[in-house]
Formats: C-alpha cells, structure tokens, sequence
C-alpha cells in the first residue's frame, strides 16, 4: 500500500474480516478482538466508517470453508471494500489466496491489508506470492509436528482421549481409567439381551421401553449436578447404531487401539485405517467384559452374519440360527402356527419347494428339547472332565434393571429433600414484611412446582420398571461360574435359553426323517 495515497478517495462504508486458529502463534498473531480494534483504528484515522466485521473464530486459514468468509463472499454485491489485518488472515493456502485476490481484482472489490502495507487499488506487490507461499508453509510446518507429537503419543499408548461409555478417568489421577458402573450395568444388560436372541434394533427398543438412559443423557445429568453447562447434543433414544456401538468395542476388554484413523492432506477427510496398521495395547485399562464373554458375542454375532439372522420378533425361536437341513445345508426356518405346535423345516425347501430339496426335514422344538436334554446328560456322564476344563462368561451380574430402580430411587429422595428446602425457604420468606416478598414467593413457587413435577415424572419412571422381585429367577439363572453349572441347571432345572444355545451349541443338522445330530462347542463330541 503506498503511504502517500490519499484515502479520502476511498469509500465511506469498509467490510472487515477478523480470523484467528489453533495453527496460529498466538505471541505472534492478534487475537479476534485486538484484530478488530486495529481494524477499526485504521479505518478512523482514514476517515471511514466500518459497516461489518466479518469473523472465524478457531477455523484454520488452510480452508476456505469459513462460515463467515462464506457469508462475506456471498454479500459482494454490497461490499466494495475488504479491510484484514494481514494477508494470512485472508487465508494460508498459496493457490486459493492468489485466486481470491485475482477474483476481486476483476470484480472491482478493493482489498487492503494494514500490517502488510497492501492495498489492491494502488499496489503491485510483486512478492505477493512469497508472502502467500510463506504463510502456506508456517500452517503445513505447524500441521507435521502436531501430527510428529501425535503419532509418539499413538505409538506409546499415552494419547489421551475421552473413554468411551463405560468408563471415567480418575479425577485425582486423569490418566488412569476407572470403570463407570452405572454405565458398565447398561452394557451388561445390552450383552444379556443380545445373547438371548435379540436383535440390536430389538435391544434399541426394549432399552427405550425400559427407559434406560442413553450415554448423552447420562454424561448431561452428570454435568449438571456439578453445575457445568452441558453443550453437546442430547439424543434421548437408544437407536441401532448406539446400541452396536456401545456393544462391540473391544476397549471393553481392556484393549486400547491409536491410529484408527488418518488423514493425508491438511483438513481432508479421516479415512480408516487396517487393523493390522493400528497399535494395540492389551491389559491398558479394567475389563467391562471377560474375554469369553466377548468372544462369545463375537461368535455370536459372526454366526447372525451368516445365516441373515435378523433379530427376534413376534415369536421367541430358541433355536432359530443354529439348525441346517443336512442335505442341501440351508439355514431352518421356524414355523409358528396357533393350531399346533412350533416346529422347524429346510428353507430351502419352504421357499422353492421339492424340485430344490425333496424333503421338509421338519422337526418340532419339542424333539430338540428332549434330545437336547438327552444328549447333556450322556455327555455330562462321559465327559465330564472336558467340562470342568471349559470357561464360560462371567454371568455374576447383579440386574442392571434393579441398579437402575436404586438410581431412580436415591433420585426422588434428593428431589424431596429440594423440595423440602424450598417449602422452608418458603415459609422464611413469606413471614418477612419486606416489599422484595411477593417476587420471592412467586420465584420459589415456581421452583417447588418444577420440583413436584420431576419428583412425579422419576416415580412414573420408576414404576414402569419390573421390580426386584421379578428379576430373582433371572438373577439366580445367570449366576453361573461354570460350564458343568450350566449344564446341571438345563438338566435338574428343564431351564434353557437363548443364552445357553448360542454358548454352548455349535450347530444341529436334521436329517429326512427329522433326527437331530447336535454339534457342540470346545471340541465336545
């Protein structure tokens, strides 16, 4: 910008724009407010009135997708005049800033840049591209050693991240890991269902029905009772992506994982990276889940994968997924007809008829009932040291549905000791003559009212919820150590579940004549 040039030729009314990142020094670089200042002490010394101040507060200068920058652009027709601070305010990629400043040259837009001494109407800046190529240069030397900090971080496990649901890091020590119980009982109630034959949809929706809590709704409530603005968005009901997400994360069987995800351009998209690229660390926190436990729902969900399983419906399959036609190899499909009893046959042949397999294969859910029974207890005879060898999940879980009710349960008792605190405050208040009284009363009014509310909309909660009753026989089937307690309680007890079929049977063919042979797991004959 020439120093001589006389700016009562300039317009009245300038545009400013104010930018400021994490890319940049901030001893070296103005904060958004100093920018702006100096902005408006330029244009009053130059006899011009500042109609806007345009500003990107924490957006990199590498990108051009700046919310306000977008907005200034899209208002040119009514802007004549550009002032900025310097030119890596305008932007720090070389190209795109040589590009813009081309652009408004044409479109007669005038830009001037105070500590750059530029102005486009009266200058021919022939360094103008060093300058853009320096600035370009400072983001991309900034971006190599964050991302040279980040990858030592990644590779030594200490890249500190926000747990995901089911843990807390320690508030005395932040880099130790605590498991979060309440939340932990969510996930372990999430386990039981899925192992019970449910689909994830199905769980989404018996969690909603239940009206267990969602991870955002947890994390808000917390802030909350410390008082800290919660700013995140609050989803309220479980979906399929929640429930997957939550269910199938090895970070809860102690594993940590770093480099998931990289990007090879500054600001371009994350892409995934291989598992086999990543960097593991075993043992690096408390297990939520055991690692039967997590390989039995691994195998579980492998085999819903293969056979198309698609959740549990109206009617509850015990063995649905685990039963082939032994002659074309296709998946059982059940058959549920209120006249008779459920019984299961080829798919293959239920679909495409005999030209595709010549026979039903059906058999009754009672038959593999009884044979089921049968063949445990010839095995438990015979092979009962293979049994007492196997390890099983650790199904010592006491009812995430009663940990909830205590929850809800201490809930309304603070709410009541609140309300209580208010009903005396307002007594006090209402025995003082002073004439701020009235405002007082009809204040603490309306908090007893909100009180009074939540306190009967946690109850209704509350009662919606089964009671600890109802769960004993639950409790008592999942309170399980071993394999041969396993098999004492399907055989003493005629008890057997969704759970049991998916620990312990591999898969069931059924032959022509609708006889089963029943394929264990752990190398059971």
């Amino acid at each position: 910008m020439n120093p001589n040039t006389p700016f009562s030729d300039l317009p009245l009314l300038v545009d400013g724009y104010v930018r400021l990142s994490r890319d940049d020094n901030k001893s070296r670089y103005s904060s958004i407010e100093n920018q702006k200042k100096i902005i408006e002490q330029f244009a009053k010394d130059n006899h011009m009135t500042v109609r806007c101040i345009y500003e990107d507060d924490g957006y990199s200068g590498y990108s051009f997708d700046r919310p306000d920058f977008k907005k200034m652009l899209a208002q040119l027709d009514s802007i004549n005049v550009i002032i900025a601070k310097d030119l890596s305010r305008i932007g720090r990629h070389n190209a795109k800033v040589l590009l813009f400043l081309e652009e408004m040259e044409e479109m007669g837009k005038r830009i001037i840049l105070i500590d750059d001494n530029y102005d486009s109407f009266y200058s021919d800046d022939d360094i103008l591209g060093i300058k853009t190529w320096d600035n370009e240069r400072h983001v991309k030397n900034t971006s190599k050693k964050v991302k040279r900090v980040k990858r030592l971080e990644q590779e030594n496990g200490t890249l500190k991240c926000t747990p995901p649901f089911g843990y807390i890091r320690s508030p005395i020590t932040p880099q130790k890991i605590l498991i979060d119980e309440e939340a932990a009982s969510i996930l372990h109630m999430e386990k039981d269902l899925y192992l019970e034959g449910n689909g994830i949809r199905k769980i989404a929706q018996i969690l909603n029905e239940k009206n267990i809590p969602t991870p955002t709704m947890l994390q808000k409530e917390r802030y909350n009772s410390l008082g800290i603005p919660y700013h995140r968005k609050v989803v309220y009901k479980w979906n399929y992506s929640m429930v997957r997400d939550t269910l199938f994360n090895d970070y809860h069987n102690g594993i940590f994982r770093t480099h998931k995800r990289e990007r090879n351009t500054i600001n371009g998209k994350d892409k995934k990276v291989p598992k086999e690229q990543q960097f593991v660390f075993y043992g690096h926190h408390p297990k939520i889940f055991d690692d039967e436990t997590v390989k039995l729902l691994q195998d579980t969900k492998n085999s819903r994968l293969n056979n198309h399983y698609r959740g549990q419906r109206k009617h509850t399959n015990l063995f649905s997924g685990c039963l082939y036609c032994s002659d074309c190899g296709s998946k059982m499909t059940a058959i549920n007809r209120p006249d008779r009893k459920k019984y299961y046959i080829c798919g293959t042949y239920n679909k495409k008829g005999k030209a595709f397999c010549s026979r039903s294969h059906l058999i009754t859910e009672e038959t593999l009932n009884t044979a089921l029974y049968k063949y445990l207890s010839l095995i438990q005879d015979k092979h009962s040291d293979i049994i007492q060898t196997i390890k099983t999940p650790n199904y010592n879980q006491i009812s995430p549905v009663f940990n909830y009710r205590q929850r809800l349960e201490h809930h309304i008792q603070k709410l009541k000791n609140e309300l209580k605190t208010i009903i005396s405050q307002k007594i006090a208040e209402l025995s003082d003559s002073s004439y701020i009284t009235p405002y007082l009363s009809e204040a603490l009014t309306s908090l007893e009212e909100e009180k009074i509310k939540q306190i009967k909309e946690t109850e209704k909660t509350l009662q919606n919820l089964p009671s600890f009753s109802s769960y004993n026989n639950t409790i008592e089937q999942t309170s399980i150590s071993s394999t041969s307690d396993i098999w004492n309680k399907i055989i003493t007890q005629n008890l057997l579940n969704r759970a049991d079929i998916e620990l312990l049977i591999d898969k069931i063919l059924v032959d022509q004549n609708g006889n089963p042979d029943i394929f264990f797991k752990y190398e059971l004959p």
